[in-house]
C-alpha cells in the first residue's frame, strides 16, 4: 500500500505543477479532486469498515491432531460501496506448518452482500486452542486509505490426542492377578461403589437392572474391596532433555491412553495419574476411559516438571492395589530404573522411555526384569518398533 502512496504523492505534486504553469479551470478542478480525493476516500472507507462483520460459523471444533480439516468464516459487507478487497487479520492453525500463525485473508463482496469462506488448516498437537479473527480492514479503490476494526471474534479448537493399538498379550500376564471377583453377594444391596460394563464371567445378580435398560447395555455393579487389583500408570510430563516439549507431552499421553485401552480390553482396571496433586483417576469401564480421552486431550503442557518431582510422585503413591504399574517417562534416570525394578519384584512392572531425542540406551535394560519400551519418536509405528525391540530381547 505504501507504493500506492508514494504514487499518488507524485500524482498530487504533477497536478499542482500543471495548475500552477496553466492556470485553466480543468488545472484546477483536477488539483481540488485530488487534493479532496483522500478525506473523501477516509470517509467513505471508514463507514465501510464500520459496517462490515466477521465471525466463524461455528464456536467449536473438535478434530483429531495431525488431521486436515476445514471450518468456515463468514463475512458480511452492510454498505452499499463494493469491497475490493476486504482484509481479515486471524490467528489460525497453519495448513503447511501444523501451528497457530496470524493469517491476512482477503474477499472481495458486492454491495449488502454476504459471503461463507472455507478455510483449510492442521495442527501437530493436542490440546485446547483459540482461533481468532483478530480485525477487519477496508480499502479505497485506489488503495491508499486503510481503515482497521477489531472484532475479536473467536472460536474453540480442540485437536484430540490419536488413540494406539497396544498388543493384547503385553497385558495377558497382568489379567491372571488382577482381579478377584465376588462369587457371592456379601454386601447390601446399594453399597456398590460404581457401574461398569458387563465382562463374561461376572455375576448375574450383579446386573444394574435400571441402568442397562436406559443405556440398552448389560451393566454391573461393581463392588471394590481391598483385595481389588489394578494396573496404574503414572505419566511424567516433563520433557526430556532434547526434542519438542509439546510432542514429548503428547507421545506419554498417547502412550498411557493406548496401556489403558489395552487394559480395558482386557477386563483390568486401570488408575492413572497425571502428575498432578489429585486422586488417580480410575478406568473400570468404557464410560471412564472416554472421560480420561477427554481431560487427556485438553491437558497442558508442563515442561517444568523435574525427574525429582516425578520420582517424588512415584513414591508417594499408594500401589498397595497395584497388579502392574506403568512408568512413562522422557528423562531415564537410574532413580527411575530402581522404581521400576522394585515393583517388578511383586507384580508386573512397564519402563516406556519416550526418547523424541532418539537418545542411544544401554543393552543391558533389557535384560531388567520389567519390560523395557524405547519409544523413539510418537505414533503407532514408533510404538510398535519399541515393542519389537523388546519382544526381540526376551
Amino acid at each position: 500500500m505504501w507504493k500506492n502512496r508514494i504514487f499518488y504523492a507524485l500524482f498530487l505534486a504533477v497536478c499542482l505543477a500543471f495548475s500552477m504553469l496553466y492556470t485553466s479551470g480543468i488545472s484546477q478542478i483536477l488539483l481540488i479532486v485530488a487534493v479532496a480525493y483522500p478525506f473523501v476516500a477516509a470517509g467513505l472507507t471508514a463507514i465501510q469498515a464500520a459496517l462490515m462483520s466477521a465471525d466463524f460459523t461455528e464456536k467449536r471444533v473438535t478434530v483429531l491432531k495431525n488431521t486436515t480439516f476445514e471450518f468456515g468464516i463468514t463475512v458480511k459487507n452492510g454498505s452499499l460501496l463494493p469491497c475490493v478487497p476486504l482484509e481479515l487479520v486471524c490467528s489460525l492453525p497453519d495448513m503447511d506448518g501444523g501451528r497457530f500463525v496470524r493469517k491476512r485473508i482477503y474477499v472481495s463482496l458486492s454491495p449488502l452482500a454476504k459471503a461463507k469462506l472455507i478455510v483449510e488448516g492442521r495442527h501437530l498437537y493436542r490440546g485446547c486452542y483459540t482461533a481468532a479473527v483478530e480485525s477487519v480492514s477496508a480499502v479505497d479503490p485506489l488503495r491508499i486509505i486503510r481503515i482497521s476494526r477489531k472484532i475479536g471474534r473467536e472460536m474453540t479448537m480442540v485437536f484430540l490426542p490419536r488413540k494406539l493399538a497396544l498388543e493384547a498379550e503385553v497385558l495377558s500376564s497382568v489379567g491372571e492377578q488382577s482381579f478377584s471377583k465376588p462369587s457371592a453377594i456379601t454386601v447390601q444391596p446399594e453399597d456398590f461403589s460404581h457401574v461398569r460394563d458387563y465382562r463374561a464371567g461376572d455375576n448375574s445378580r450383579l446386573l444394574h437392572w435400571k441402568l442397562t435398560a436406559k443405556q440398552d447395555s448389560l451393566m454391573i455393579k461393581q463392588y471394590d474391596s481391598a483385595d481389588d487389583r489394578r494396573m496404574f500408570v503414572i505419566c511424567d510430563r516433563g520433557s526430556g532433555t532434547t526434542g519438542d516439549s509439546f510432542l514429548c507431552t503428547d507421545t506419554v499421553i498417547e502412550t498411557a491412553l493406548a496401556f489403558v485401552k489395552a487394559a480395558l480390553d482386557e477386563g483390568i482396571n486401570s488408575a492413572v495419574l497425571l502428575g498432578e496433586d489429585e486422586s488417580p483417576l480410575s478406568v473400570t469401564n468404557t464410560a471412564e476411559y472416554d472421560t480420561l480421552y477427554d481431560i487427556m486431550a485438553t491437558l497442558p503442557v508442563k515442561a517444568d516438571v523435574t525427574p525429582e518431582e516425578y520420582i517424588e510422585l512415584v513414591d508417594e503413591t499408594d500401589m498397595s492395589s497395584a497388579a502392574a504399574v506403568v512408568l512413562i517417562t522422557a528423562n531415564l534416570t537410574e532413580e527411575i530404573i530402581f522404581r521400576a525394578e522394585e515393583f517388578a519384584k511383586s507384580g508386573e512392572a512397564y519402563l516406556v522411555f519416550v526418547n523424541t531425542g532418539d537418545k542411544p540406551v544401554e543393552n543391558k535394560l533389557y535384560e531388567k526384569p520389567f519390560m523395557f519400551l524405547n519409544l523413539r519418536g510418537s505414533g503407532e509405528e514408533a510404538l510398535k518398533l519399541a515393542l519389537a525391540m523388546a519382544k526381540a530381547a526376551e
